[in-house]
């Protein structure tokens, strides 16, 4: 049955549950950061997490000024102004009479309250609200990517740091080769060739090491930018290749991403919020009724002008559009293409989930039976080593032979790590695929 779709994909997940370097002891040196407190303490100190954090505190803050709406406007306002001429009036066998003084003093307090915009106000809230829901969905996008990028880097770190072990290992047993060829020389039981080639395998293994260091250091700078550290601190990883899975069939494994995925969530949270704004912009041509109250002192009330005196004006305003040159009509066009563009985003985040995981999957199948091959590989240049040692013992295996299978053992193992660590990788990146929260 086409290779029983490569592998039960029930037998993957429960081997995944048990991935682990088991028989690499040199893992276990030396231990220092954990995979855990680092992710972290960069979710915690990552610029770019801060930031998603601040466009939500940001939302939080559009909703109240979109709830303000409902509050009432309150103002003091004060006035001083001297006219000229003053208005009078004289009437005939009566004389003169001032209308106004000279100079005019006015205080009040003003008092203005929506009473009614026929639901524009609600719209703008709700709006609101669900533009915040994209910061959320934001934000845990970027906890999910940072998460995964410090879980490469780790990973990395690990690779590096155990394979520098190795190449050591290497320098050391080649030094040591070195040293007794040239007592041989001496002896006259070996030659010049002898020493020579061993000289070259440890510049062939010191030039491997110097590249790695390199690789090493890079990765120490990546982590330090991360962590927000010093550019010139050095760090060491805990061994953690250890993770576990859900035994699910492909087309499980699809519905769970499509159901879990940030970037599902946040395409379809997209058309909700363009609908949210249609619906507020159709809102912009209802009538708005409000009340108004104004209270304060000021001169001017005959017959005694140059006295202040409490006064007040109660009222209701009425403003209803009649023409605004299309532009709310256009605007909700406008927001409709924007909709459909979203619900495209849709289909097309739909369309890419679905390839990832496939992807990473077959990723995994592939990291797993590499992993096993590596594996028995290793096994045999571990045999294959111990009867080498035993005819160069016997005298039966030159130097140079010898050196060609320790050297087959050294990359075999270095191969076997990176096979093992791949593997975990790989099923830390079908999590990330479905979804799953790795932080």
């Amino acid at each position: 049955m086409i290779y029983r779709q490569s592998f039960s994909l029930l037998i993957v997940f429960s081997i995944l549950s048990c991935i682990t370097l088991r028989g690499y002891g040199q893992l276990n040196r030396n231990d220092s950061l954990d995979l855990k407190p680092l992710i972290n303490k960069v979710i915690q100190t990552y610029p770019t997490i801060q930031q998603a954090n601040e466009a939500l505190n940001a939302a939080d803050i559009k909703i109240e000024l979109a709830r303000s709406a409902y509050l009432p406007n309150a103002m003091v306002s004060g006035s001083y102004a001297h006219i000229g001429p003053v208005p009078s009036l004289t009437i005939p066998n009566m004389g003169s009479f001032t209308l106004a003084p000279v100079d005019n003093i006015n205080a009040a307090l003003n008092v203005n309250q929506t009473i009614s915009d026929f639901g524009k106000t609600k719209k703008s809230i709700e709006y609101e609200e669900k533009s915040k829901g994209l910061n959320s969905i934001g934000l845990e996008q970027v906890k999910q990517r940072m998460s995964l990028m410090t879980i490469g880097c780790y990973y990395n770190l690990l690779y590096f740091q155990e394979a520098i072990a190795i190449k050591e290992e290497q320098l050391s047993t080649l030094n040591q080769h070195l040293k007794n060829v040239e007592k041989q020389v001496e002896t006259g039981s070996a030659t010049q060739y002898e020493i020579l080639s061993t000289k070259v395998r440890i510049s062939t293994v010191e030039s491997q090491k110097t590249d790695v260091i390199t690789a090493l250091n890079f990765q120490n700078s990546l982590l330090n930018m991360l962590l927000g550290e010093p550019a010139s601190s050095q760090h060491r990883v805990r061994n953690i290749l250890q993770t576990d899975m859900v035994p699910l069939s492909e087309d499980s494994l699809i519905a769970v991403a499509l159901n879990n995925r940030n970037e599902m969530k946040l395409a379809e949270k997209k058309v909700i919020v363009s609908q949210a704004y249609q619906e507020l912009v159709k809102k912009h041509e209802n009538p708005v009724i409000s009340a108004f109250a104004s209270g304060g002192w000021k001169n001017g009330y005959i017959p005694e002008l140059n006295k202040p005196k409490a006064n007040y004006a109660i009222g209701l305003n009425l403003s209803i559009p009649i023409y605004d040159a299309s532009r709310t009509k256009l605007n909700a066009k406008l927001v409709g293409s924007t909709i459909q563009s979203n619900r495209y985003e849709v289909d097309l985040t739909k369309r890419t989930i679905t390839n990832e995981v496939m992807e990473s999957i077959n990723t995994l199948k592939a990291a797993i039976s590499k992993s096993k091959l590596f594996e028995m590989q290793f096994s045999q240049a571990k045999k294959a080593l111990e009867l080498a040692e035993l005819k160069f013992k016997s005298g039966t295996l030159t130097n140079l032979d010898l050196l060609d299978v320790e050297n087959a053992e050294s990359e075999s193992r270095l191969m076997f790590l990176k096979a093992r660590i791949d593997r975990v990788v790989s099923a830390i990146k079908v999590k990330a695929a479905l979804g799953m929260n790795l932080y």
